[in-house]
């Protein structure tokens, strides 16, 4: 099935895109430094994560106040994490005081002492969290996530600079066991979870966030290569208006395609008329 993994190593095509000088003296946490994990999603019970991170390549004070910082859209959470030289990072990240309904961002934070008024001496802004079963070097290109979404059944989440997300709602008995064995599902939802990303991809295929704190190729970057490299789609989109929807409906059709979805539906109901 589409897991939409791409390298974080693999060769990427040059994209311009704007970046502002950090002048205030502070170091950039590298998100090589930084292995937050977003844990299994549990029907009824708020997000969770955990956290594990390595400054000692950074040269801070050892008595520097290190804390981690959890948001979504305004909710957001703040935990205090001991100090540089003596991390108190809890077990698990209770994120209950953060919106539910979409993904989570974190920040993390080196000051110089006095908690938040400190002076900051060093961070890392927007970092996206992985999953449980993603590794550093190979990350989901299109990540699925499951939260609460009220009586929506899912939802194609796209924020600036961040990569787009297909979020199910985990309030949904067995939808996670659904989408992993039922094709008919996956045929019903991919294709046009995946035309909403397309449709955003060409209306800004060349959008960059310009936050001096990314290090990761931009979204866009990464789809078009998807397109280029796995669907053999032209890329850049066209900018004519009915050429950018032929586009997008070409690479609709060439998704569809290279998963099988019609053929992978038609295999399974052969299989169970067989086993009825």
């Amino acid at each position: 099935m589409f897991d939409g993994t791409l390298s974080s190593k693999q060769g990427l095509p040059n994209m311009k895109s704007k970046r502002r000088i950090n002048s205030t003296g502070r170091k950039r946490i590298s998100r090589e430094s930084i292995d937050i994990r977003m844990l299994s999603a549990v029907p009824g019970e708020s997000l969770r994560a955990s956290a594990a991170i390595d400054l000692s390549s950074y040269k801070f004070p050892a008595d520097a106040l290190l804390a981690i910082e959890a948001y979504h859209r305004s909710s957001g959470m703040r935990f205090e994490c001991g100090t540089v030289g003596n991390q108190s990072i809890p077990p698990v990240l209770l994120l209950d005081q953060v919106d539910q309904s979409g993904s989570v961002l974190f920040r993390v934070k080196v000051t110089d002492g006095d908690g938040e008024r400190g002076r900051l001496l060093g961070s890392a802004e927007r970092v996206q969290p992985l999953s449980e079963d993603e590794s550093k070097d190979r990350r989901a290109l299109f990540p699925v996530l499951y939260r609460s979404l009220g009586q929506q059944v899912w939802k194609v989440e796209i924020n600036e600079g961040d990569r787009p997300k297909l979020i199910l709602n985990r309030d949904l008995p067995g939808i996670q066991h659904r989408l992993q064995t039922d094709v008919f599902m996956k045929g019903t939802l991919f294709p046009p979870a995946f035309r909403i990303v397309m449709e955003a991809l060409s209306a800004a295929p060349n959008d960059d966030d310009g936050d001096d704190e990314a290090e990761s190729p931009p979204w866009q970057t990464e789809w078009l290569t998807f397109c280029q490299e796995r669907l053999g789609l032209a890329a850049p989109p066209p900018n004519d208006p009915d050429e950018r929807q032929s586009w997008i409906e070409d690479a609709v059709d060439r998704f569809s395609a290279e998963y099988g979805f019609v053929r992978e539906i038609r295999k399974q109901d052969r299989n169970q008329e067989e086993e009825a």
